[in-house]
């Protein structure tokens, strides 16, 4: 399995924009938060709360609130608020008219990355429009990262009967040549605890965004940091220890009576900021290790 799935420095990277080493140095990985996260609340409060708990900039999921359409909008509210927009999130069911905004989005607001949901399996509509049209799109856009995030029940190599297009994340990379908007609920526990971690260092030159969040033992996915049984803290030292440096996105689910209380969803959102800190930021890699 490791011989198909990590020939990877056989696989040129999806695009030609590779960082010089010498800037990688310099930057650190940006922590975000998805609004997807933010079910029926308007942007000006996730743009504020995000603000408060300590965030580095907005994973945008346009397809979640029709004021994301408005690109002068968002841009006021990035402008108000003094945080960036790093990503884009178009829907499962993405169309042209969808990934056009998703890149005037990008231009007005400097974001540099646009992450996919993959459509369902019988969603044939949007996988044509992707499957047909990416590569026209990535070279005429080269300064984005076009990049596909693998939905549930992802795996190393296609499964019988998928749930979703883009559930092989090495299809991802090596046919579709984008890079991957990583999902760490979306996989098996242990597929993630042990094929996966074992060829991390492989995988992260892919990834654009790492979707973070965890999952309890009967599958339920995208609880907060710590709420689940995934072994987040070895993940986060694992990716340190290989250098990660793009962005890490909170994509978790949040109860409805927190969500309708500012105070307490205030409260959640610098616990998952903390918990970045302490588990990634403030963590100290021994180069011997």
């Amino acid at each position: 399995m490791s011989d198909i799935f990590f020939d990877m420095e056989e696989t040129s990277k999806p695009t030609e924009k590779t960082d010089a080493p010498e800037e990688k140095e310099r930057k650190k990985p940006t922590f975000i938060i998805s609004s997807d996260s933010f079910s029926n609340c308007g942007l000006d409060l996730v743009f504020e709360l995000t603000k408060n708990a300590g965030f580095d900039g907005i994973d945008l999921a346009i397809w979640k609130n029709f004021d994301a359409w408005n690109v002068d909008y968002v841009k006021k509210l990035s402008e108000k608020h003094d945080l960036p927009i790093k990503v884009i999130q178009v829907s499962d069911n993405v169309n042209q008219k969808e990934l056009n905004k998703a890149l005037d989005l990008c231009e007005a607001t400097g974001a540099d990355t646009i992450t996919i949901n993959a459509p369902t399996y019988f969603n044939m509509k949007s996988y044509n429009f992707l499957a047909d049209n990416l590569e026209a799109y990535k070279k005429d856009n080269k300064q984005i990262h076009f990049s596909i995030i693998n939905p549930e029940d992802s795996n190393l190599f296609a499964l019988p009967i998928p749930k979703h297009r883009f559930s092989n994340i090495v299809e991802i990379i090596k046919k579709y040549g984008c890079y991957l908007g990583l999902d760490i609920a979306n996989f098996d526990s242990d597929v993630l605890e042990n094929d996966f971690m074992r060829k991390l260092g492989n995988v992260l030159p892919y990834v654009s965004v790492i979707y973070f969040s965890d999952k309890n033992r009967v599958g339920n996915g995208h609880l907060l940091p710590g709420e689940g049984t995934l072994k987040l803290e070895s993940f986060l030292k694992k990716t340190k220890q290989n250098g990660y440096w793009r962005y890490f996105s909170t994509k978790v689910n949040i109860d409805k009576a927190t969500l309708a209380d500012s105070d307490k969803l205030g409260i959640v959102l610098k616990k998952i900021r903390t918990y970045y800190k302490e588990n990634f930021e403030d963590l100290n890699i021994d180069e011997e290790e």
